[in-house]
């Protein structure tokens, strides 16, 4: 459990994307999901510059990121699927959600030799990852669907992540 600094470092992160993203347009889920996306960046670099906080930062990480993507893959990527604009877009998505989950499950069981380098390449994906959604997926994402679904979409977002955080 990351401490109190490291908890306030984090959610200050996700306030500014949010408030970010509200300022291009974005919202409902869309301003969710770039908010968390802001958490856990802060998480991941806070751990790269801090290594010794492994214990305690990584598990929150860990159930962050599977919980985030879980629920995008259940909730939010299915509904882009109905778009002809929007369907690639969910396809390279999921493609990526399925390679972070791979580099999160080697990092479970890696040496502490090793730990390092995967994540490393985690963090890499992770930002290269929130910044395709931020500026190109969800910007389209939110043409497609509009703001009234967006607006509805983010509580089935949310109550599909906190099932899935129960079990991460």
């Amino acid at each position: 459990m990351p401490n109190r600094l490291d908890s306030m470092l984090s959610k200050g992160a996700g306030m500014v994307k949010g408030v970010k993203a509200r300022l291009e347009g974005l919202t409902g889920v869309f301003k969710t999901l770039a908010e968390q996306h802001g958490e856990v960046t802060a998480m991941l670099k806070r751990l790269q510059s801090k290594p010794e906080k492994k214990a305690e930062l990584w598990p929150e990480i860990r159930r962050e990121l599977l919980s985030h993507e879980r629920g995008e893959v259940r909730e939010v990527y299915p509904v882009l699927r109905q778009h002809v604009q929007t369907r690639a877009l969910a396809e390279h998505h999921d493609q990526e959600a399925a390679e972070m989950e791979r580099l999160i499950e080697r990092l479970d069981t890696a040496t502490a030799d090793d730990w390092r380098s995967l994540f490393d390449q985690l963090t890499d994906a992770v930002i290269h990852h929130a910044n395709e959604e931020e500026n190109n997926i969800f910007p389209k994402a939110q043409e497609a669907i509009g703001d009234k679904a967006a607006k509805e979409l983010e509580p089935r977002f949310l109550a599909a992540q906190k099932q899935v955080m129960a079990t991460a």
